[in-house]
């Protein structure tokens, strides 16, 4: 077969031109037909809203605020103070209230001793220690009849503005083996309900009179107890009493009582609760001399809640103690 003869371009040059005009048309085809399709494409109305979605965003949960810490015990006995230090301690001004707190500090490794007196206020006796309390920046406890609540809230008062601790010791010196459990309830819980109504104050400490609170295991020990533990009080005995109340003990007899660092039946001094009363000026003589003693020996006066909570056990309500330890 023949081959077939290529066929030669004549003019290359104006071949090439009509390829480039060729191309050009196309182009501005392709611009020209773009053009006119963007005139027809719907363009956004400024005037009409967007819809809407009707879903609710997902926000992150909302964090719960961390709970207040409960004060610690400490901290919400210096409250307590300072309120009755403004409410009734006659501070001239706030430098006078910082010297009174200052006087609350303790310090929990140095030595403690808790001075107790029973059976007040009584006019004139009880002013008197509190006078020396207010002296010497010291503190201790009362255990209260209810029957002397009326005729004395300027004492509690003072009592409270010092730092000092009121306990319950009945309302009529009651002794409470000598009365059926159904009325305990009442003997102790009126003198609780009369010191809360008038001050505020709620009271932590019963001391039963005589020292008397049942066997263990009899009714009127049961019952006892679960008075303390339904109104979170502790029973207090005591590690040595003065005897301020035997006639033959002298000012300086109970002085030597209450200073002794061992007492006849082996009682350190250090960590103990001293029995006295409130109702004789013999006891207010002794303690003159005593307080000062004992501070010279690096003793603390504190009040029994204040040497229960700083001991090792600790405070329990319907616990009965005679010390800290």
């Amino acid at each position: 077969m023949k081959k077939k003869k290529k066929r030669k371009i004549k003019d290359p040059l104006r071949f090439a031109v009509g390829v480039a005009f060729l191309a050009l048309i196309v182009m501005l085809l392709v611009f020209l037909i773009a053009a006119i399709s963007g005139c027809f494409r719907s363009k956004p109305n400024p005037s009409v809203e967007e819809p809407v979605s009707s879903v609710e965003p997902t926000l992150p949960p909302t964090p719960s605020p961390s709970p207040t810490p409960e004060p610690s015990w400490e901290e919400q006995r210096l409250a307590d103070i300072e309120h009755y230090v403004r409410a009734y301690g006659n501070c001239p001004n706030e430098a006078a209230i910082e010297a009174r707190m200052a006087t609350m500090a303790i310090d929990p490794e140095a030595k403690m001793v808790a001075f107790t007196f029973d059976d007040g206020p009584r006019t004139g006796i009880t002013n008197e220690v509190l006078d020396i309390c207010e002296e010497n920046g010291v503190r201790a406890t009362f255990f209260i009849k209810g029957d002397n609540i009326a005729s004395h809230e300027e004492e509690l008062m003072r009592m409270l503005s010092l730092g000092c601790e009121i306990g319950n010791h009945t309302w009529e010196h009651t002794n409470i083996e000598e009365i059926p459990a159904s009325e305990i309830r009442e003997a102790i819980g009126s003198v609780n309900e009369a010191i809360e109504s008038r001050f505020g104050y709620t009271i932590r400490l019963f001391r039963p009179p005589y020292i008397k609170y049942g066997d263990k295991g009899s009714e009127t020990r049961n019952t006892l107890v679960a008075l303390m533990e339904e109104w979170n009080m502790a029973i207090v005995n005591h590690t040595r009493s003065t005897h301020d109340t035997y006639a033959s003990y002298t000012a300086e007899r109970i002085y030597n009582r209450g200073v002794m660092e061992t007492d006849e039946l082996g009682k350190k001094l250090d960590g103990s609760i001293i029995l006295c009363h409130d109702k004789q000026q013999k006891t207010v003589d002794a303690f003159r001399k005593i307080v000062p003693e004992l501070l010279s020996r690096g003793y603390q006066f504190v009040t029994v809640s204040e040497l229960l909570h700083y001991s090792k056990d600790g405070f329990h309500a319907g616990w009965i103690y005679s010390s800290a330890n």
